[in-house]
Parts: C-alpha cells; structure tokens; sequence
C-alpha cells in the first residue's frame, strides 16, 4: 500500500488540530469573541464583536493564524485585525499606526466589481464550490466598518467614499457576481457566494453590522432599508438554524445539516446579542440565552463527532461524484 503522501499528512494534521482548536477555544482563530465592550449603536464607537486578539497575533503588521503564521493575505482576517487595534485604542493604546496599514491595505486592494469596489479572494473554498476571485458578504461588511473609522479617525475623505462603494455588491445577486441571495423572499447577505442560498448565520449577521454602520455614518438610505429587509428575513429564518440541542452553520445543502463548529456554537449568542442593539427584536435575545444554554459538555462532544463524520462524508462523496 501506498504512503500518504507528506503534503496531505501535513494538511491531515493541521485540520486534526483546527478541530481541537475549534472544541477547546484555543487559538487566535477560535479564541472567544464576546460582546464588545465599546458599542454604541447610534455612532461609530467599539466594535460589536470583541476581536482585540487578533490585532495582537500580527506579523510585519499583518494577521497571523493559529499557526502562528502570517495569514494569507484577504480581506476578512485585515478587516478583523484592524477593528481589534481600533477597540485597544480604548484602552489607551497607541495603535493609530497599526490600525491605519490595515486599512491603506483594503484602499490599495479593492478592485471593481458588482457595480462598486470589492475585494476578491483569491482562495479555494471546496465545500462551496468557489474557485479563486470569490467575494464575501462578511468580507464587504467588515471591511466597510473598518473604513467607517479610518475616516473618523483620518478626516479622509477616501475611505468614506470607498465605503460606500463596498456597500452597492451587497445589493447584486451572486448570479450577477454580487453577494446577495433570496431564501423565501428574504434578501440574504452571503459569506459564501453560491448559486443557491447558503446563508452562513456568522457571515449574514457581521454583513448586517457594516450595513448598519454607512447608515449610522452617513444617513445610507439603502443601506437603511437593506438592514431592514435583511435582519427581519434573518429574524425569520432563525428556527430552522436551531435543531432542539445545537445549532447549524448555514442552511445550505450539503446531503445532511451543516452543524455549527463549538467555536460558532459560542458565537451565534454574542452576534444575536450584538444584532439586537442594532434591529432590536424579542426573538434575538430569546435565541440567544436558548442557544447559549446548548452549550453542555454532552453538547460540544456530540456535536464534534457529528462534524467529523460530516467532513468524512463530504469527502466521500466527492470523490464518488
């Protein structure tokens, strides 16, 4: 019998330890990511999601992963890591500098696209089917946030220009290279740009916060009624992202329900939370403290096995397809 091959038993080893890491909290990539401690809902203040840990696992000023290598280089861990220097700036720390490379490098990056600027990346996604050059709903959002307070902090007026034109892909179809599906009427905001809805419940609600923010900055009409839209659809849709004892990734199709890891298991309150401060409804807190409480030990072991024999099975059937 053949020897695996060294490249895939070092990709065997490194998902072996993204699982551990994703189960323990463990990481800059999976550490906890609470409420923000700095939000304001009405103005451009803290962060809704505590990420100051990735602005202090950097490289050369760029992310580094749980690997403790710099990140390659796209437009979501940038966009993470800027907002957790922008957040360390309320602790007293002088990190305008930092915070600025970040986001000079989503200026020198964004390219046009879906009737504005996006920016593109240039990884392949199996589990989703995209190829190199794909654009994230998350990533536009994060990076709008990010640029929201360059311009509070610059008095540029580039950043707020560029912001607004990250917002209009949000409003395209993926089917005409945008970042928006409809599930049942409800516009969702893609992390992942597929032919038919996923809806990534992460991806969706951090869109949602960059979408809100232009409102907030700018008096964004559309960006008003696409938060609207966008996070009643999402209201809506809540039940079928919970199963009774866990709750799901997405919604996509993937022959089997598409179980959140533990790590977004602990993350889907905080977000919920964090949305409910912006598009205030009584289901969010509802959800919240019910999901929260899905987090037993029982939980999490169930959970992980049932993860690792969704990657055995997707697996299996790509090979078979």
């Amino acid at each position: 019998m053949k020897s695996p091959a060294p490249g895939k038993l070092r990709t065997a080893w490194r998902e072996l330890k993204l699982a551990y890491a994703s189960v323990a909290g463990r990481t800059v990539d999976f550490a906890a990511q609470p409420l923000g401690s700095h939000v304001d809902p009405a103005a451009i203040a803290g962060y809704y999601c505590d990420l100051r840990h990735k602005a202090t696992n950097t490289i050369d000023g760029m992310p580094a992963n749980g690997f403790g290598e710099q990140d390659f280089p796209w437009v979501i861990p940038i966009a993470q890591s800027a907002l957790g220097f922008w957040d360390l700036r309320y602790e007293g720390m002088d990190v305008e500098r930092e915070f600025t490379f970040l986001a000079d490098w989503l200026v020198d990056n964004a390219e046009p696209g879906a009737n504005g600027m996006v920016w593109r990346t240039q990884l392949e996604v199996p589990k989703y089917g995209l190829r190199p050059g794909w654009v994230s709903a998350m990533g536009q959002g994060q990076a709008i946030s990010v640029l929201l307070r360059a311009g509070q902090l610059t008095g540029a007026d580039r950043y707020l220009e560029l912001a607004h034109e990250a917002f209009e892909p949000l409003l395209v179809p993926v089917s005409e290279g945008g970042t928006q599906n409809l599930l049942d009427g409800h516009p969702v905001l893609e992390e992942y740009p597929t032919p038919a809805p996923e809806a990534v419940l992460n991806g969706w609600i951090f869109a949602l916060f960059g979408v809100h923010e232009l409102a907030v900055a700018s008096g964004h009409q559309r960006a008003r009624e696409l938060l609207r839209a966008s996070a009643s659809g999402l209201i809506e849709l809540l039940p079928r992202y919970d199963i009774g004892w866990w709750t799901l990734y997405s919604l996509g199709d993937h022959g089997r329900p598409d179980l959140a890891k533990p790590f977004y298991q602990r993350l889907h309150p905080v977000l919920l939370e964090g949305l409910d401060l912006v598009h205030p409804a009584p289901d969010l807190a509802a959800y919240a403290a019910r999901w929260r409480d899905q987090l037993s030990k029982l939980g999490v072991a169930r959970a992980s096995l049932d993860k690792a024999y969704f990657r055995l099975y997707r697996g299996v059937r790509s090979r078979l397809s």
